[in-house]
């Protein structure tokens, strides 16, 4: 009696592992698409790496501008130990140019954008690479960005978002303090570039 009892629950629970959902995108992410500062379009759901940080920038935003400094120290390390990762600053380009409406092409609105935020780098010493993000991705109220700043992580195959990190990463301004800062080294817990 043991022995069969043992075997069906053996039975049953490699059917359920067998059985287990696939991973799936949630929020529409695999169709999320943008065009770099130099044309480049990409698709996220077809980059050859395992893991993307999408951190959404604002100009507007003054929170945006005190985590600079440590989204540049995480493009730097991840550049240089994690190839199989990658971190883009991007940004909603209906939201961040003033007065243009839904009905402007993305063409339009990607060259008013990229001007913006030609300033940006330049005046904040932005070194990570900048994405404009095409429709549906939006920042609004409903949406999933809502505000800004926000890091949204994912893995991939399929591309799927797995972490949404609201509020700035670090507000700390010298590399030493920020490699101490607890919010610093939750994030890069969660994207898989250090053990607790």
């Amino acid at each position: 009696m043991g022995f069969m009892k043992a075997s069906l629950i053996l039975f049953v629970s490699l059917c359920l592992i067998s059985c287990a959902p696939a991973k799936t995108s949630y929020f529409g992410e695999t169709s999320f698409v943008g065009v770099t500062i130099s044309g480049e379009e990409i698709s996220f759901a077809t980059l050859a790496k395992e893991h993307i940080a999408l951190n959404v920038y604002s100009p507007d935003c003054v929170p945006c501008w005190k985590e600079i400094p440590a989204l540049n120290l995480l493009h730097s390390e991840i550049q240089k130990k994690f190839p199989e990762k990658v971190i883009y600053m991007v940004v909603d380009p209906y939201q961040i140019v003033p007065d243009v409406t839904d009905e402007l092409p993305f063409g339009q609105v990607y060259q008013l954008a990229k001007e913006r935020m030609n300033v940006e780098i330049k005046n904040r010493n932005i070194q990570v690479p900048i994405v404009f993000m095409k429709k549906p991705f939006r920042v609004k109220e409903g949406g999933l960005v809502t505000g800004t700043p926000e890091t949204l992580l994912f893995e991939t195959k399929p591309l799927r978002l797995y972490y949404n990190f609201l509020g700035s990463i670090s507000e700390l301004t010298t590399k030493e303090a920020i490699e101490k800062d607890p919010k610093f080294n939750f994030f890069r817990y969660q994207f898989g570039m250090e053990s607790i």
